[in-house]
């Protein structure tokens, strides 16, 4: 796949704001074009895979009854890019919170399984919207490169540029605040219900780690893969 730089870079600003989930020049997003330009892109996807694997470790480890493993198939699926770690991870939690549900139909839950079904039903709902905005913000790369390549004038047109960087960056950043938006507040009330049974709410630091881990290293895959 072939891009030129001069769109790559407008692209670029457009996807900072959209996966950065802070402004552009502070040091995690700095830190993570660092990384993008400075690995192969195969580190990169063990990095984000190992941050995804390592949260899903964590909230197993936090359930009474830890969550199943990935399937050979759902790993072969994953392998050839024909599903994401989020939909499978998604699945997982899916049936957890039916497994829970389905195991106590007529008593009343105790405290375990209830922390258990509130985190596997935020979880799931988490991997929802993580695949929900990559899949935004990839539809955002297409619309930024057709953009500029519809109204450059030569290789090097820098009234292109700017005007594909002003057209897309509100659009962008309202991407990126709608999902902090959602995500603060689907921790946030997962924090809560676990608090309202006296449950231990450690996995709340992890899930918010996981997060920003995973801005920064998406923003590290786009810089690998444009800029590099």
């Amino acid at each position: 796949m072939k891009k030129t730089l001069k769109i790559i870079l407008v692209v670029f600003v457009v996807l900072s704001f959209a996966v950065g989930g802070l402004a552009i020049w502070q040091w995690k997003n700095i830190e993570g074009i660092i990384i993008g330009v400075s690995e192969d892109s195969a580190e990169i996807e063990r990095r984000r895979s190992d941050n995804q694997t390592q949260l899903v470790q964590d909230v197993s480890a936090y359930m009474d009854e830890p969550l199943r493993e990935m399937t050979q198939e759902e790993k072969e699926l994953l392998e050839k890019g024909k599903i994401s770690a989020a939909e499978i991870y998604q699945q997982i939690f899916e049936e957890k919170k039916t497994e829970i549900k389905d195991s106590k139909p007529k008593k009343t839950a105790d405290n375990s399984a209830k922390k258990d079904e509130i985190v596997s039903r935020y979880m799931a709902e988490l991997y929802k919207l993580q695949s929900e905005f990559v899949a935004r913000a990839e539809a955002t790369i297409v619309q930024g490169a057709n953009y500029y390549e519809s109204i450059n004038e030569h290789p090097q047109d820098p009234v292109a540029r700017a005007k594909t960087i002003t057209h897309f960056t509100p659009i962008v950043k309202g991407i990126e605040s709608e999902c902090n938006a959602k995500v603060d507040s689907l921790i946030e009330n997962m924090k809560n219900e676990l608090q309202a049974i006296e449950a231990d709410i450690s996995i709340i630091d992890s899930i918010r780690k996981t997060y920003e881990n995973e801005k920064q290293l998406k923003l590290s895959y786009y810089a690998n893969k444009y800029l590099k």
